[in-house]
């Protein structure tokens, strides 16, 4: 099984190609966040108009990965907002981060 990082790479390559490197330049001329590892892809902004808010414009992980990373990035942004047009056309979605996190919690004791 491919990582995460190939995945988004031929998902995002799959779409048109040069979207993988452009995205990440998107990216970082915003002053984003470029995360990259074999259990988690993803690409973030702050917010142009609340920049307490990180928007994710692309991921793809495990969410146990995703939620380390919000982790990290707790005390910087106290909500995230989901970018989810690329796959299944969804609008997007902005939570506090203290509630994302607390998924985690509830994850673990159901598993």
């Amino acid at each position: 099984m491919n990582n995460c990082t190939t995945r988004a790479f031929e998902f995002l390559e799959g779409i048109s190609p040069g979207s993988y490197a452009g995205l990440i330049r998107y990216t970082l001329e915003r002053g984003g966040i470029v995360h990259s590892s074999p259990d988690c892809f993803c690409v973030a902004i702050p917010d142009e108009d609340d920049p307490h808010t990180v928007l994710i414009l692309f991921q793809c992980s495990r969410l146990s990965a995703l939620w380390r990373l919000a982790e990290m990035y707790r005390c910087q942004f106290t909500h995230v907002r989901f970018r989810r047009d690329f796959k299944n056309r969804y609008p997007e979605r902005c939570v506090p981060i203290d509630k994302f996190l607390h998924k985690s919690s509830l994850a673990g004791r159901i598993s």
